[in-house]
């Protein structure tokens, strides 16, 4: 994979991202940057509008996306950002690049490259090793829909993800009771989130975090305003000890979620927690699969709308629909023209389910 990186130095001697330009909407960062550590996301890197210093640092890189060695940097010294200057993007005395009108077509490009900006990013896996996201970073990147980054972001800058009105998967890589950067990057998103934490051994955890609304009213004429805030999600983002996100707190918000929140978002949430469950205690998981169970209509749903027969197979195992539902569920597969599936929930409910008598039995034509 190819990029051309804007770059400079941080107060540490490591490298801040400043702008990139690469091949494909969803780029995949290199760690380093001629041998120097990516720790810092600059401020409006991915902006639809660019923001560079006056002098700034460029390199061509080639980074493989699985590898874990350092990528090839072509080497390339300190820069002025100068109109017309080997191809880099013109820019004003104060540093802003010039850019055309957006347009809903592929943004500008630079040797070959598109502009990493913008509504042309949709998903962005940043370098494990970045601590700094700045301000305005992601300023409307609002096609952006998944963001993959490490644990150790402990400084995020003001109105990092203003209008990403797409952003709805966060990947993190962290361990079990490791310290993580997520209760700051959850203050600035306040949609439906769903987030999925990945350690050395996978996945162990993925959680829902609802979206919330706040409001401000004028409760006396000296200008004295109260704070509503609609929706459990805001709740949800406060399940943190010492920036360790807390199961059981979590776990805490469901039973008044199932007053405020709708059925595919308590859906999501119960099905995500019982099949990770991470610290899941023995009272939650209980009402957990209830609401589940009580909810069947729900999960026939979104298994037939997803074709996922892995999911089918994992509700039949643990007992969250009936004989009934997996009948249902193979019927509407039937509908929406899905035969594989429908072939496929037949046997499952063979295998989970007693065998009715045969004057109930179903066959193909049923479906």
């Amino acid at each position: 994979m190819n990029y051309k990186l804007y770059w400079e130095l941080t107060n540490e001697g490591d490298a801040r991202l400043l702008r990139a330009f690469g091949e494909t909407p969803e780029p995949r960062f290199p760690a380093e940057i001629e041998g120097r550590a990516i720790t810092e996301i600059g401020d409006y890197c991915f902006a639809a509008q660019a923001h560079l210093p006056a002098e700034c640092r460029c390199s061509y890189v080639q980074a493989e996306p699985e590898t874990d060695g350092a990528p090839e940097t072509a080497p390339d010294g300190e820069m002025q950002a100068e109109p017309g200057a080997d191809g880099a993007p013109e820019t004003a005395p104060d540093g802003e690049m010039q850019a055309e009108p957006e347009t809903d077509g592929a943004p500008e490009t630079d040797d070959a490259l598109a502009e990493l900006a913008g509504a042309y990013i949709t998903r962005v896996t940043l370098p494990e090793g970045i601590k700094k996201i700045g301000n305005f970073a992601f300023y409307n990147a609002t096609e952006l829909a998944e963001l993959e980054l490490g644990s150790g972001i402990d400084t995020l800058g003001s109105d990092a993800f203003m209008n990403c009105r797409s952003l709805s998967r966060l990947l993190l890589h962290a361990d079990p009771g490791q310290k993580t950067g997520l209760r700051l990057l959850l203050a600035q998103l306040s949609s439906d989130l769903e987030v999925t934490l990945s350690g050395e051994n996978g996945v162990w955890a993925k959680l829902l975090f609802p979206e919330y609304y706040e409001s401000y009213d004028e409760i006396a004429p000296a200008h004295i305003f109260g704070r509503n805030i609609v929706g459990e999600g805001f709740r949800a983002r406060q399940s943190f000890r010492e920036d360790v996100l807390d199961f059981a707190q979590y776990d805490k918000i469901f039973p008044q979620a199932c007053v405020d929140e709708s059925e595919a978002t308590l859906g999501r949430l119960a099905l995500d927690r019982v099949r990770y469950a991470a610290e899941l205690s023995e009272a939650p998981r209980g009402l957990y699969e209830e609401y589940l169970k009580a909810h069947s209509g729900y999960l026939i749903r979104r298994i037939t709308d997803d074709r996922d027969l892995e999911l089918a197979e994992d509700c039949c195992s643990r007992k969250f629909l009936t004989r009934e539902d997996v009948a249902a569920c193979a019927m509407r597969a039937g509908e929406a023209d899905w035969a594989e599936g429908a072939a496929a929930l037949l046997h499952l409910m063979q295998q989970y389910f007693a065998e009715k008598t045969p004057d109930e039995c179903y066959s193909f034509d049923d479906f």
